[in-house]
């Protein structure tokens, strides 16, 4: 399904930018994107980059369905990590991650999972996180399920939103 993000206030692009740099064939850019052209081709500058990337991210970890290798591998890209590295935290071999991110496995089971969770733990801020794990043991505790905290979900990916387009 085609994703569009923008800008907020900005006006929209006569047509929008099919992100296709980001590996993802959903994403589109209905503003906040500027084409230069140059004798070398188009020169693309893409405003608040970091942010983009952040709301894309928290867009995938939020979707229901089992993510897509090319997901998978923007995640993994997006926390600095080469496939040895998240197979080292998963405890499985990198081949096994190569075959996630190429599709080659019907169903990652809890590898899908954790690599919301991983995700998630590497944007929010360090006292969120603290805040959020300290919860989520509590929550598992002999005590039953507890109210997780609000995450500051617009604050980190300020200014770009999402909206899924038809």
């Amino acid at each position: 399904m085609r994703v569009e993000f923008y800008i907020p206030g900005m006006p929209d692009l006569p047509e929008p930018y099919h992100y296709s740099e980001s590996g993802l064939d959903t994403i589109f850019l209905r503003n906040g994107v500027s084409i230069e052209r140059t004798p070398y081709g188009d020169m693309v500058t893409i405003q608040n980059l970091n942010a983009l990337h952040m709301a894309i991210g928290l867009h995938i970890i939020e979707e229901p369905n089992q993510m897509s290798g090319s997901e998978f591998r923007f995640l993994r890209k997006q926390m600095e990590l080469t496939q040895k590295a998240l197979a080292r935290g998963m405890n499985v071999t990198d081949q096994t991650i190569a075959n996630y991110e190429k599709d080659n496995t019907a169903e990652r089971g809890p590898a899908n999972a954790l690599m919301r969770l991983r995700y998630l733990l590497h944007v929010l801020p360090d006292d969120t996180r603290a805040r959020l794990i300290k919860q989520l043991s509590a929550a598992s505790g002999p005590h039953g399920r507890r109210k997780l905290p609000d995450l500051p979900r617009r604050k980190l990916v300020q200014p770009w939103h999402d909206k899924e387009a038809a």
